[in-house]
């Protein structure tokens, strides 16, 4: 038989199914859009014969670039809904949740710097051709980069809090 749940862990577990309903559907949005804004305008590229050999790649290279941050965010929110099945499962003290968490974090925290350095310097390089240094700081994306630096600490601590639960599992 199966231990009881205290309400809380019950009302935890109830939310990581509902937040991973959502993480499903987000990563379907982000699938969508990395399609329409992806898969389109390369094939367009592709089979635009009025565009050269170098022009059709130089335009397929900065829409692969674009799309960096998406990609990086598609697997974060991925690697998140993971750690939610498992909470949703009631796993709660899972090293791969809590794992799945800081990778998450870490992922997130690639995409940002993507959206702060890469894409402005690689569009930069490609576009003008002369090089140079170029950052997109924002708030929005200074508050985004700490919320990411956050999540992948929250699995850090997860991680360790999990390794200790074992170790006194262990003692006991």
């Amino acid at each position: 038989m199966l231990p009881t749940l205290p309400p809380e862990l019950k009302q935890a577990q109830q939310i990581a199914g509902t937040a991973q309903v959502f993480a499903i559907i987000a990563l379907v949005a982000i699938g969508v859009t990395i399609a329409v804004d992806g898969g389109l305008p390369i094939g367009v590229a592709l089979f635009d014969t009025d565009m050269n050999w170098r022009q059709q790649i130089s335009r397929i290279s900065m829409i692969v670039i674009t799309l960096i941050p998406a990609v990086l965010f598609y697997e974060a929110v991925n690697r998140l809904r993971l750690a939610l099945q498992h909470y949703g499962n009631g796993e709660f003290f899972s090293s791969d949740a809590s794992a799945r968490v800081a990778q998450a974090g870490d992922l997130a925290i690639e995409a940002m710097v993507a959206v702060i350095l890469i894409v402005p310097n690689l569009t930069l390089w490609i576009i003008e051709r002369d090089g140079g240094f170029d950052m997109r700081l924002e708030s929005e994306t200074v508050g985004m980069l700490a919320f990411a630096c956050f999540v992948a600490a929250v699995g850090r601590i997860l991680t360790a809090a999990t390794q200790l639960k074992a170790e006194n599992d262990a003692f006991i």
